[in-house]
């Protein structure tokens, strides 16, 4: 292992016993919120290196070629997530990029299309899907605005008249707002829209925010936000008298840290769901208690099995590639990239072992369908069925 490998394990938070003895054929590079304000849901970041690792451990890596595993901390700062995908993408010559931020996607689209390297953002952002126009961008779930509509259909079905959508002030919380007032949905199902209430990303108070929710009266108020603003938006919507049951989150406030946080005051919370929770009765849970007998697991979450899915996908499509090279890693990392972008792409009914239904990357996000889950007794219980989010 090299000094300058090690060290950046070492500075990404993973024992060095995860590292491939032998050299490694294929690159995968990850970087998240290993530290800093998003640190509660990057298990999403861990998952995918661990899938991968598991691979290493059990099959020989893909296709029996070890992969060399990169997990990099952006810190939830846009000047260094952007260095991060120029280390992955130039020094490293990584295969395929599997990154963090709505605000470093977009920032980093047309270089991603120009560099033509495959990469899977954990955003959710309808800005960055777009097949024919950012042909290698990929994600896997619905998209922030999806995740929304579900929300208002419920509340439309249930009989609610007036909604809030509250966000904070970066560009994960304002652009699927923007996209959803502008695309007339609200108003296409009988809904009137009472406010719309954007506040600090950091912030740790947001009382006041609320008191004007509550003179709203809205039936429902979705949140846009991540786990540590959603803890604050409960905490002080219970401070004003705003029951938690009138809160629906997105797939990022799926987090038993709010429930052993807040406790009463998150019962009856509802959240997106897109992924089977740590611990399901599924196939894949198998494969990933077999790694935790011999692996340090960072965090026991339906984040880590968000990013266990993206492994899946990614080494599927990476294994389809190297099966067309006769079996071989091919040598010019353009033309490799290249080909796994289309294999991922060509993926269809990929068995994802239970985490999610299977998999079609055709439209580029893997499935749109989701279900929504509630806070009952400090645990999150699904409600009703999968459900197509388009």
């Amino acid at each position: 292992m090299s000094k300058s490998f090690r060290a950046a394990l070492l500075a990404a938070g993973f024992a060095a016993t995860a590292v491939p003895a032998a050299a490694a054929d294929i690159t995968f590079c990850v970087w998240g919120t290993i530290t800093g304000p998003d640190a509660l849901v990057n298990g999403m970041s861990y998952g995918p290196r661990d899938y991968m690792e598991f691979l290493n451990q059990t099959k020989g890596g893909i296709a029996g070629n070890k992969v060399k595993l990169l997990l990099l901390d952006g810190r939830y700062k846009l000047d260094e997530e952007l260095k991060i995908y120029r280390r992955c993408v130039d020094q490293e010559q990584a295969v395929f990029v599997n990154g963090w931020s709505t605000g470093s996607v977009k920032a980093l689209r047309d270089q991603i299309t120009q560099d033509q390297v495959p990469f899977m953002t954990q955003s959710f952002a309808s800005d960055v899907l777009d097949p024919v126009k950012l042909p290698y961008i990929f994600m896997a779930g619905p998209t922030y605005e999806q995740q929304m509509i579900i929300a208002l259909r419920d509340t439309a079905q249930s009989g609610g008249k007036t909604v809030i959508i509250m966000h904070p002030d970066n560009e994960y919380g304002r652009a699927p707002t923007t996209v959803v007032r502008q695309s007339g949905i609200i108003e296409k199902l009988g809904l009137t829209l009472a406010d719309t209430i954007e506040f600090p990303y950091d912030a740790q108070d947001i009382t006041a925010q609320m008191l004007r929710v509550k003179a709203r009266n809205p039936d429902m108020i979705y949140v846009q936000a991540s786990t540590p603003q959603l803890i604050v938006a409960l905490r002080d919507a219970a401070k004003v008298g705003l029951p938690a049951t009138k809160f629906i989150g997105n797939v990022y406030n799926i987090s038993p840290a709010i429930p052993e946080q807040l406790g009463a005051a998150a019962e009856g919370f509802r959240a997106i769901q897109i992924y089977a929770d740590f611990g399901s009765d599924i196939p894949a849970m198998k494969d990933i208690i077999a790694f935790k007998a011999r692996n340090k697991v960072e965090k026991e979450d339906v984040y880590y099995m968000k990013g266990w899915l993206e492994g899946i996908a990614i080494a599927s499509a990476i294994e389809a590639a190297v099966a067309k090279n006769g079996g071989k890693v091919p040598e010019d990392v353009k033309a490799f990239r290249k080909s796994v972008r289309d294999e991922l792409e060509g993926l269809k009914d990929l068995d994802v072992g239970g985490i999610a239904p299977p998999l079609n990357y055709a439209g580029h996000q893997g499935s749109t369908q989701a279900r929504m889950a509630r806070i009952k007794d400090g645990k999150y219980v699904p409600i009703g069925d999968w459900i197509n989010a388009k």
